[in-house]
Formats: structure tokens, C-alpha cells, sequence
């Protein structure tokens, strides 16, 4: 039998009772010594056979956690929970999958034991499961965390004194380029020389703003000769509102910040931009790191400061965006979906700032670092506890709406009014539907009513038609031809002779009619069916004017209703954000992350493994989000200061101290120079969590500054470049690559602009919007065009923009044909080649076509241009401008060509050396 098959499942398939491991043991329990020989004989026998090869402490390999060779292993179960519950025979999972039950695995999976072994485990475990065994010392697993906990990370960062280096006057910032030199002349390599002013001020102004110097820049940077020229040049470009375009974006890629849900149905989210100005408006302040993350944690919680103003106050509360506008699925609900909601906060923030991967214990205890299922559920106490602003509506696929947090000037009172008059809308819209359906009602009525009259009417005539027979036009005629001859008779006739001269008379005339075919004296039943027709009638008329007057009334209303909707008061801007519930509450272990199965509840709290004195409690009332945002930033968390300070490098060299920049644990990879980073850590913390001064310290060292050259004899040691002996050809990233296209174009619009695209979309979702009303023309910095999941632009797609929905603080760089094929093909290009063309045949700087090649190439790479690139330019300028197409500019098309190459180049889209 495959023991690794026999037991691999074992744990996975697990869910687990919410009581103790160990229960109190009844009153009417056996002695100890029965089960102690049940075990003895029965089963341990069975464990040693069909288990321990997989959960012991010398097995091949631990399977879920779980180790089954020592009572307290079996105690503490496996990575969810325990599998032995004493004197519970119903929920201990062991016997349930011994047993073969239908909503487990039943183990072992080739061949299920006896069922005379299986009552032998269901007695043991109903008499306590005794277990006489020795203890073995700590656990595999607790030896591993135990272990873990001893990693580099959760270590406080140490002050070391930079170590000795023979190349005295190479250091140019004593920390930095020290411990860089050290590390170098260990290993025999020698740093290359330092990059010239072109290359320098190039790079200088791509890391820092994210654009291109013009020439006028370049040559004043190259003339100044003072020695802090570069001090200067840093200075003026960190204050420039540029820096925070630049450098918020970063941070923007690390909180997965995008303007849509993304998931299975993908809302819009039309009031995620506000979170985007607060980080750009931070990074430009040089807002403190620490204030800048407990803002954003729980920004809406901090005591205002003394003095704090309206616009502050506001950024504050903007903050906690971070944890409204991650992926959801918004047409799920309940319990699952608040617990989704919180895997990502929690994921986010630990990521982001410590560089953890915490959500791994969302089902089991961490793989490989210190963070058991319990601590993870300590933290999802606290996000449960708050709630996320959002937005949404209520629409079809969208069940879960929040509020909002308005903002602007006025913003609360605008809002008010706006929600009142809302209401009034609702009040007349909630008339109109009512008077709507008592008019489709009263129309019914009207209906029956007419079709009561038609036939009360149609039996009235059938009832006067036997009582007053028919007279012909004949036999009225023949009767008034009587009376006239009467008339005319002698005027001495008296009374009587004419009353009886008409009896006979009507006698005759009787005697001539038809006889009815039945003759029924109906004078009565005549008087009822008169009264039923006026009756019918008299309902009728009622209602006719029922109808008519519900007619008018909604006429009335909708003419309301439409003139309300039209003359709706201003509303003001909204942002994202979160509160605390009203009720915050600890929460169960969810077993196996099912919240179906509920574990122990657990008090909210932070990382034992991330020591930090006296970490801040959580008072009952409270989230704790404000203690976590404490502990996160205190000065003597361990990773915090660590983990920035790595982005930072990251960014500036292309690659981290820690290479994983989003995972200090102990599978990320370790540190290339573990005491640099500690001093800059504590360099960072000391200097008031400064993201602009510890930049503006790493660009002005040494090591910065040195060239790219390829050296055969460092390249042979350190292939790779660990040791910085050189600076790393770097390419840019998408949003870079498109400003500085527009830059060279002229068009890049360096204003910020009001709002997002999205913002007039409304809440709906992203398939039904066209493209060109998700991703508009614009000609403003990339920041600012709209990060819709699964619909960014293709130019950010093709060059490893990072998926909105994950932390990425270090993004992928791919050098791919469709890059150039992009470059060279796209009608965007194409166009702002145009404008780049227009632009240089206007300028007044040259007046001949090889002054404008070299203007050219400043513009788009830097540098001049050389002779055999002048000379293959002109050609194929005369070459286009020869060739004649109706409706164009030769001209126009011709110096559009040569932008067009410019814009293909590689150098055009990576940093290196300028020769």
C-alpha cells in the first residue's frame, strides 16, 4: 500500500468540531486502564503501520501538519485542528473517516481497516483517548515555528558600524557606500566608474518625476560644475508636483488601487480618485511614512490634532480607501462575502506594509512562517469589525451598497440637501407607482362596469320589447287618417260617443296587430331591470370619473416627478473610505476556512512573531484598527521601516536589497546586505520617516552613480550583480514610456485633472461600456487615466502594467517583439509622432534639417545625435517627403518618420549610459 496516498488527504479533508482537543472527562468514565490496553493492542499497532510514515517526526513528510507519533501531536492535530476530540464519537474526524462516512475522505483510501479496528478506535476515543506514549519534545511543527521565529525579519534592525574599505575616498555617503565597497572588495570585484552628466541627469529625472529632461535641462545640469550640483538638481525635482505623480504611483501598484470591482461581474467604481490625489498629495507633502499608513489604516479613528484643518482632516479620512475598493464579488453575500472582503484588507495591509504573506493562515497555520490560523482570525476580528465604504447601488448582480464619504467644500450640508430632495423624488415616484396601479385597477372596474351596463341594457330591451309590442309606420299612420275623419264628423257628438268611438277604435286596431309569442304581464319585473340599468349606469359614470381623475393626478406627478429630476440641487464629490461597525466583535476560527464550521472564537489581535513591547490593546468597543495601525508603525516593529525603505531601493536600483519586496519570510529571499538595510532602516525612523530625505540619501551616494559599463572580470564573479558594482540598465515602466511620449509631442497635459473618466460613468458594470468611454482620449500623465480591472489600456497591458487586484511592489520586465510592433504600429504613436513633427518644423531653435534630426534625438533620447545616424535619418526624411500621399503633409509625414524610429528604439524606452 502507497502510505504517502494512505495518508496525504488526511488532514485536508478535515473539519473539526468547535470543542476542546482535550474535554472535561464525564463523571461515569471508565479507568484509564482499560483504554490504556485498548491502545496498547489495538491502536497503536495502527498508527505505526498506516501513519507515522507521513505524520511523525521522522517521516518523509509531515502531511497537513498533522503528527500522530507523540500524545501531544495527537492532542494539537494537524494544521486545522485537532482530529481526536476524547469521549466525542460523533465529531472526532479520525473516526469519521475510519468510518467511511459520505462527507468525508475516508482513510486509508485503498482499503477501509476492519470494522472490528474501527470499534476498537470508537471505544478508545469514548473512554478518552488515553495515550501512554512518551512525549518525543516539541513537535516537527513546533520546532519549525519555533525556528521561524528566529528569521532575519522578525529580528529588531541592529546599528553596526560600517566596516573598514580600502578605497578610503570612494565612499560618498559613509553608510551606503561603505557597506557596499566592503562587500565588493570581499569579493574582489571593483565598482565601475561613475556615469557621466548626460546619463546622470537622465536617470536622475526619470526615477524622480518620471519624464524626460528637455535640453535646456540637460545642458544647464552639464555646465554647472559646482559641487553640489546634483544636491540641487535632486532638491528641485523631490519639490517639483511631479515627485508625487511619480512616486505615488508606486505605492498606488502596492495597494492594488483600480476603479472597478473586477470578479465575475465588474462594477465601476466612480469614486475611487480621491484615494489617488490623497497618495500624490502625500508623496509631494513628504508626509510622514508612519502617519501615512496609520492614516490609511484607520484614518477616520485618529484624534485630530491640534490646529488640523478642513482639507487635512478630509485627507485623513480619505485614507482608509485602501480597504474599500479591492476586488469583490459583489452579486454574492453574507457571511462569505464580508469574510472575502476581509481576506483581502488583511492580505493588503500585511503585504504592503510588513511584507507578509498572512492570508496563507487563512485555512491552516502558515507553511513556512510563524502565523498560526489563530492570529490570522485575530486580525480578521479586527477588518470584520469595519466597515468598507464603497459605494455601489442596489442593481441587478450588485446586493451589497454602502455609503459614501462626501467630500468638497460644503460637501456634508450639499449632501443632505441632495438626499432630502432624493427623498421627495422617492415620495412622488412611490404616488405615481401607486396612483399607476389604482389606474390599472380603476381601468378594470371601468371595463367591468361597461360591460354590466351593456348587459343590463341588452335584457332592459328584451323586457320592453314584450310589454309595449312594436307599432309599424303603417298602423301609425292609418291611426292619425282616423282621427282627422273623426275631426271632420259633427261638432253636436258628445263626449261619450267619442270615447267610444276611439275604444272601438283601439279595439280594431288591436285586433290587427301580430299576437306576441308570449305574452307576459312584466310591468314589475320591468321596474327592476330599470332600476339594475340605472344602476350599472350610476357605476359606470363612477367609474369613468375614478379613471379620469387617477389620469390627471399622475399626469400632475409626472410633470412633478420630471421638473424634480431636472432642477436636482448640487451634489458634492464622494470618496471611499471605512467606519467601525456598530457592534465590533471577535471572531471564530473559520476550520479549513469554511465559515460554515466554526472554531474557537478568538480575541482581535496582531503577530506574536513580530515582537513589538508592549503591543497596544483592544478595547471591546473598539475595532482595532487603530492598535493595529500603532503596532504597524511603532518605531520598534521589526519589518516596518525595513520593507519601505526596501521599495525605495528597489525603485531606485532596480532591484531590493530584498529582491521579494512584497515577502520578508522565510521563503522570500534573504537580504544582499543585511546591515545596509538595518542602517537605513533606522536611518529612515530617526530622520521622522522622511521618504523624500532617504531618497534624496541613496541617489546622492556612490553607488548610484555609477555608470553601467560591462566589466568581464566583476561580471565572471558576480554575474548578477548582488554587489552593485555597476549601475543596472533599467527599463521603464508603461506609464513612463507614455508620458514621455507626449512629452517629446509636446501634448502631455501636466495638470491634474478633475476627477476620473469613470466618476460620469456612474455605478454600472464595465461590460456594457464601451471602450472609448472606459479609456477616453487624453493627453494627461498616465497617474491619472483610469485603472479599470480587466480594462486598462493596451499600451500599460503590453508593458507589464501589475494586475490591479494583487500587491505588487515589484512589477514584471518583459522585452517582447508585440512591445515594438506596439511601438511601431499603434495609431497613438503614429499620431503623437505627428504632433512631435509639427513641434520641431515650428520650433525657431534650428533652421536647416540636420539641426532638426539633432533636436530631434535630445528630445526623445537625451544626446546628440551621431554622424552615421544624422546621415541615415536625412535619408529617410527626403525618402518619406518624396513620397507624395493625397490629404498630407510631406513634410509632417516625413519628420513624423523619423520620430517614429525614435520611438521604437530601445534606448528610447530603457535607462543606460550615454556615450
Amino acid at each position: 500500500m502507497d502510505r504517502t496516498l494512505l495518508v496525504s488527504g488526511l488532514m485536508l479533508f478535515f473539519a473539526f468540531s468547535a470543542s476542546p482537543a482535550i474535554a472535561e472527562e464525564p463523571e461515569t468514565a471508565e479507568p484509564d486502564t482499560k483504554g490504556i490496553e485498548l491502545f496498547e493492542k489495538q491502536i497503536k499497532p495502527v498508527l505505526i503501520e498506516q501513519c507515522y510514515e507521513c505524520h511523525s517526526n521522522n517521516g518523509n513528510d509531515i502531511e497537513g501538519g498533522l503528527e500522530l507519533d507523540s500524545p501531544s501531536g495527537m492532542a494539537r492535530g494537524g494544521d486545522s485542528g485537532p482530529v481526536v476530540l476524547a469521549h466525542d464519537t460523533n465529531n472526532s474526524m479520525l473516526l469519521r473517516m475510519l468510518r467511511y462516512e459520505d462527507d468525508v475522505s475516508g482513510m486509508p483510501p485503498e482499503e477501509q481497516l476492519s470494522e472490528e479496528t474501527v470499534q476498537a478506535f470508537e471505544e478508545w476515543i469514548r473512554l478518552g483517548a488515553p495515550d501512554n506514549r512518551e512525549e518525543t519534545g516539541p513537535t516537527a511543527k513546533e520546532q519549525r515555528l519555533n525556528a521561524s521565529r528566529g528569521h532575519w525579519a522578525f529580528q529588531p534592525p541592529r546599528a553596526v558600524v560600517p566596516p573598514a574599505v580600502q578605497r578610503t575616498d570612494w565612499p560618498r555617503d559613509a553608510t551606503i557606500d561603505t557597506f557596499l565597497l566592503a562587500r565588493m572588495e570581499a569579493a574582489g570585484v571593483k565598482p565601475v566608474g561613475d556615469a557621466n552628466r548626460q546619463t546622470l541627469v537622465r536617470r536622475v529625472y526619470f526615477d524622480l518625476v518620471g519624464l524626460p529632461p528637455s535640453p535646456e535641462e540637460i545642458d544647464a545640469f552639464v555646465a554647472d560644475e559646482s559641487a553640489d550640483a546634483m544636491a540641487r538638481l535632486i532638491d528641485r525635482l523631490l519639490a517639483s508636483p511631479q515627485f508625487g505623480e511619480r512616486w505615488g504611483r508606486h505605492w498606488l501598484d502596492v495597494v492594488r488601487y483600480a476603479e472597478s470591482s473586477g470578479m465575475e461581474f465588474n462594477f465601476t467604481y466612480p469614486h475611487a480618485w480621491p484615494y489617488r490625489n490623497y497618495v500624490i498629495d502625500a508623496f509631494n507633502a513628504d508626509k510622514p511614512f508612519d502617519v501615512f499608513l496609520r492614516e490609511q489604516i484607520a484614518g477616520d479613528l485618529l484624534p485630530a490634532p491640534e490646529g488640523e484643518s478642513p482639507e487635512d482632516l478630509e485627507a485623513r479620512r480619505i485614507a482608509p480607501s485602501m480597504l474599500a475598493f479591492g476586488p469583490k464579488r459583489h452579486n454574492s453575500g453574507g457571511d462569505a462575502y464580508r469574510m472575502d472582503i476581509v481576506d483581502d484588507q488583511i492580505n493588503t495591509v500585511c503585504r504592503a506594509t510588513l511584507a507578509l504573506t498572512v492570508s496563507c493562515a487563512r485555512c491552516h497555520d502558515h507553511k513556512f512562517d510563524p502565523i498560526p490560523t489563530t492570529e490570522y482570525y485575530g486580525l480578521a476580528g479586527i477588518f470584520l469589525s469595519t466597515e468598507p465604504l464603497y459605494g455601489t447601488i442596489k442593481q441587478k448582480y450588485s446586493n451589497n451598497p454602502t455609503d459614501l464619504l462626501p467630500i468638497g467644500p460644503d460637501a456634508l450640508a450639499m449632501h443632505t440637501a441632495a438626499e432630502e430632495y432624493e427623498k421627495r423624488i422617492q415620495e412622488v415616484d412611490t404616488s405615481l407607482a401607486a396612483s399607476r396601479e389604482e389606474l390599472k385597477k380603476a381601468t378594470e372596474a371601468e371595463q367591468q362596469a361597461t360591460a354590466a351596463k351593456v348587459a343590463v341594457e341588452s335584457r332592459l330591451a328584451a323586457a320592453t320589447a314584450i310589454v309595449k309590442p312594436e307599432v309599424s309606420a303603417e298602423d301609425v299612420a292609418l291611426a292619425e287618417s282616423n282621427g282627422a275623419a273623426a275631426e271632420g264628423e259633427s261638432s253636436t257628438k258628445n263626449d261619450t260617443n267619442q270615447k267610444e268611438a276611439s275604444q272601438d277604435e283601439a279595439s280594431t286596431a288591436a285586433e290587427e296587430q301580430p299576437v306576441a309569442q308570449e305574452e307576459v304581464p312584466a310591468t314589475e319585473e320591468k321596474s327592476e331591470i330599470e332600476k339594475e340599468f340605472d344602476q350599472a349606469v350610476a357605476l359606470l359614470a363612477d367609474a369613468t370619473a375614478h379613471a379620469a381623475t387617477l389620469k390627471k393626478e399622475i399626469a400632475t406627478n409626472e410633470a412633478k416627478v420630471e421638473s424634480l429630476k431636472k432642477n436636482r440641487p448640487p451634489r458634492p464629490a464622494y470618496a471611499m473610505s471605512a467606519r467601525d461597525r456598530a457592534k465590533p466583535a471577535d471572531t471564530a476560527v473559520a476550520i479549513r476556512g469554511n465559515i460554515g464550521e466554526r472554531g474557537d472564537v478568538v480575541p482581535r489581535g496582531f503577530l506574536s512573531a513580530v515582537n513589538v513591547a508592549n503591543p497596544p490593546a483592544i478595547e471591546a468597543d473598539h475595532s482595532g484598527r487603530l492598535e493595529l495601525a500603532d503596532w504597524i508603525t511603532r518605531a520598534d516593529n521589526p519589518l516596518t521601516a525595513r520593507v519601505m525603505v526596501n521599495r525605495l531601493w528597489h525603485h531606485l536600483f532596480g532591484r531590493g536589497l530584498v529582491s521579494t519586496v512584497d515577502n520578508f519570510g522565510t521563503i522570500g529571499k534573504a537580504p544582499t546586505h543585511p546591515e545596509l538595510l538595518d542602517a537605513l532602516a533606522l536611518r529612515f525612523v530617526d530622520e521622522g520617516w522622511s521618504v523624500k530625505k532617504m531618497i534624496r540619501s541613496i541617489m546622492l551616494s556612490r553607488a548610484y552613480q555609477l555608470s553601467s559599463t560591462q566589466n568581464d572580470a566583476n561580471h565572471a564573479i558576480d554575474p548578477d550583480n548582488h554587489l552593485l558594482w555597476r549601475a543596472t540598465p533599467r527599463r521603464l515602466e508603461a506609464e513612463t514610456i507614455r508620458d514621455a511620449v507626449l512629452a517629446v509631442s509636446g501634448q502631455l497635459d501636466i495638470e491634474r485633472p478633475e476627477g476620473s473618466s469613470v466618476t460620469p460613468l456612474g455605478d454600472q458594470l464595465v461590460r456594457g461600456i464601451p471602450t472609448q468611454k472606459l479609456q477616453p482620449p487624453s493627453t494627461y500623465r498616465s497617474v491619472y487615466l483610469p485603472v479599470v480591472r480587466d480594462y486598462v489600456p493596451e499600451l500599460f497591458d503590453l508593458f507589464d502594467f501589475p494586475s490591479p487586484s494583487l500587491v505588487s511592489g515589484r512589477r514584471s520586465v518583459t522585452n517582447v517583439p508585440s512591445q515594438a510592433l506596439y511601438l511601431r504600429n499603434s495609431s497613438f504613436i503614429a499620431e503623437q509622432a505627428k504632433h512631435a513633427a509639427r513641434r520641431l518644423l515650428a520650433s525657431d531653435q534650428v533652421s536647416d534639417d540636420a539641426g532638426r534630426v539633432d533636436l530631434a534625438t535630445r528630445w526623445a533620447l537625451g544626446r546628440h545625435v551621431s554622424d552615421a545616424e544624422r546621415t541615415g535619418a536625412l535619408q529617410l526624411i527626403e525618402q518619406v517627403r518624396q513620397t507624395k500621399v493625397e490629404g498630407t503633409d510631406s513634410n509632417v509625414a516625413a519628420w513624423g518618420a523619423w520620430f517614429l524610429t525614435l520611438y521604437t528604439t530601445a534606448e528610447f524606452r530603457y535607462l543606460v549610459d550615454i556615450d
